[in-house]
């Protein structure tokens, strides 16, 4: 009852704001809601001298269940853990109010409420319930657009989120943009502080205060060049010391008077002095088919304060490839493949002399459009590499019979040996999706499908688990009507 009290207190602010202090005033908000079940492991142990010798000449439980024994006087397996059912329910808001009596200024909002109303509330992330995305307020005039809040910037350095200020800039004469923002950092990958008690499995190893972060990003953007520079820092308030600090460059260009576009971007660890990510890409468009092809290289970022940066993480690298292509107006082709490889660990392994560091992946598929009602579409993909492997093929076919309602019944399988795990995972899939378009402010969709997954190993450890997954959603909009100006008078054209 607290949560759609909340809820309801929500939409109502921004009502109120709009008729009494706003001229305009939007709301959008989507709920949805699902059923699913899912098991996982639990550990377990067994003392060593009642183990025994299975078929296969390893070492087993009395009732069959393969175990991992060292020298200790324990033994330890696992073993498939209870059915667990979640309902995850999720609210999300937008809200933007206009018209404050200065020119400019505007006011947006998105928030979210979460909550896991399931017989076993098990469903990540519910907690907490409430959380603001994004929050601030806006200041726009001419060249200047400056914006308080809790923010969230894109960028070659990934996104982040952050509670402070943002100010950018734009010189039109020379086509240049200068961006600077700053205040006090959110959590890497949520919109959560690293202070936060959802962060307590971190335990010791997570800073007790907020970091300061700080940034500054330079644009060239003429005609079809976009160059990017941009600069970030992170403190700790307690010290001062550097949590992370680090440079990217990004660019897109046309090659020439070709019809192929260059892109690509590399990013710098300044406080490890290490390189990171690298890519680049070429383009080539034509209007019936289009070829890409690329390089990258890919290095995973961590801030100084985890654990994990301690490893220096080993980064990999690929070549890869994809096109389109329409055969005809019913028919359209797509395939994509990839080749990748890490590099050296520096490491001995004795046990293991010679280890897997190099792998693969290629996709295909194609749309076949009947008319204007009906659409069939199918995916193939493979995937081989270091520890694990995958197959997967999927298909839908869509029917449309107008613009308000749209049907389609979709199905596929996977399947993930996996090397290094003692197991064969394969799920296998079947449902069916329908969407209502009731007018330009309300749209409705429920989705309904069996799942089937199977957990293979030549011990008591197999598993499986069929299940019913349920979805819905909604989504409404609704506001002033400030932003919707009347269509002038028809004026018959000369003769």
């Amino acid at each position: 009852m607290t949560r759609r009290c909340v809820c309801i207190a929500v939409g109502s602010l921004a009502m109120a704001s709009g008729s009494g202090m706003a001229q305009g005033y939007r709301v959008r908000v989507d709920v949805r809601a699902q059923a699913v079940s899912f098991r996982g492991l639990i550990a377990d142990s067994i003392p060593a001298d009642q183990v025994v010798t299975g078929p296969s000449g390893g070492f087993e439980t009395p009732d069959g269940y393969a175990v991992r024994c060292s020298s200790g006087t324990h033994c330890f397996f696992f073993r498939p853990g209870p059915e667990l059912r979640g309902i995850p329910l999720t609210t999300s808001a937008s809200v933007i109010l206009w018209g404050l009596g200065v020119p400019g200024l505007t006011v947006r909002a998105t928030g979210r409420l979460v909550a896991d109303v399931g017989p076993d509330e098990v469903w990540p992330g519910t907690d907490p319930a409430a959380q603001l995305l994004e929050g601030y307020v806006e200041y726009q005039r001419s060249a200047l657009v400056a914006r308080a809040g809790r923010l969230m910037t894109a960028s070659r350095l990934e996104p982040y989120g952050f509670d402070g200020a943002w100010l950018k800039y734009r010189w039109d004469d020379i086509a240049l943009e200068v961006t600077g923002y700053g205040g006090w950092g959110l959590a890497q990958a949520v919109a959560l502080p690293v202070s936060s008690a959802a962060l307590n499995p971190l335990d010791e190893w997570r800073p007790q205060d907020r970091q300061i972060v700080a940034g500054l990003e330079t644009a060239w953007l003429y005609r079809a060049v976009d160059l990017r520079a941009e600069y970030r820092r992170e403190l700790d308030p307690q010290d001062w010391n550097i949590v992370s600090e680090r440079a990217g460059l990004s660019f897109g260009a046309p090659l020439w008077r070709l019809p192929v576009r260059v892109a690509g971007g590399l990013d710098y660890n300044i406080a490890e002095a290490d390189l990171g990510s690298a890519d680049l890409r070429f383009t080539y468009a034509q209007p019936r088919y289009a070829v890409s092809a690329g390089v990258r290289r890919y290095r995973p970022f961590f801030s100084l304060w985890t654990l994990w940066s301690a490893f220096s993480p080993v980064p990999h690298n690929g070549v890869n490839a994809s096109a389109e292509y329409r055969a005809t107006r019913q028919i359209s082709l797509r395939a994509r493949g990839e080749a990748y490889w890490y590099e050296d660990a520096e490491v001995v392994t004795g046990v293991v002399p010679q280890l897997e560091d190099q792998g693969w992946r290629a996709s295909g598929g194609g749309t076949v459009t009947l008319n204007s009602q009906w659409a069939i579409d199918a995916d193939l993909g493979l995937e081989y590499g270091p520890g694990a492997s995958s197959r997967y093929g999927d298909a839908s076919v869509t029917w449309t019979p107008n613009d308000r309602y749209a049907f389609n019944l979709y199905g596929g399988t996977l399947e993930r040996p996996l090397e290094l795990r003692f197991y064969d995972a394969t799920a296998l899939w079947l449902g069916g999706r329908a969407e209502a378009l009731l007018n330009r402010q309300q749209r409705l969709w429920a989705d309904v499908a069996f799942v089937d997954d199977d957990r293979d190993r030549p011990d008591a450890a197999a598993s499986s688990l069929s299940q019913v997954r349920l979805r819905a959603g909604v989504t409404l909009s609704f506001g002033s009507s400030a932003d919707r100006m009347p269509l002038p008078p028809a004026v018959r054209p000369p003769r």
